[in-house]
């Protein structure tokens, strides 16, 4: 039984290159097992399934209205939440502005 001398720089190196894989694959094994129509987005997906800007995700997300899930220091959020916030929060068009009698 023979045991390698391994150097602190090189253990560390190791050590980030195992967890910098197992980040990177994290985010892809969550999203798989998620029901097909259940599943996650990213804040962008979320944005452009909405048609609404990525700082409003954000803000629903802040305030509550909008759950969402972390993975790997990302944040996700159930395709069916998305489309349940859309219609709930739907703007309501402004009346056409009526042009002024002249004097």
């Amino acid at each position: 039984m023979s045991i390698a001398v391994v150097d602190y720089q090189q253990l560390l190196e190791d050590l980030r290159n195992i967890v910098r894989h197992e980040m990177q694959s994290a985010p892809a094994a969550a999203v798989t097992q998620q029901p097909a129509g259940d599943e996650l987005l990213t804040i962008k997906q979320a944005a452009e399934l909405l048609d609404v800007c990525v700082a409003s995700i954000h803000e629903h997300k802040r305030t509550g209205k909008l759950p969402y899930q972390k993975i790997g220091g990302r944040s996700y959020i159930r395709r069916s939440d998305v489309l349940a916030a859309g219609t709930q929060h739907q703007r309501t068009a402004k009346p056409a502005r009526t042009k002024r009698a002249s004097h």
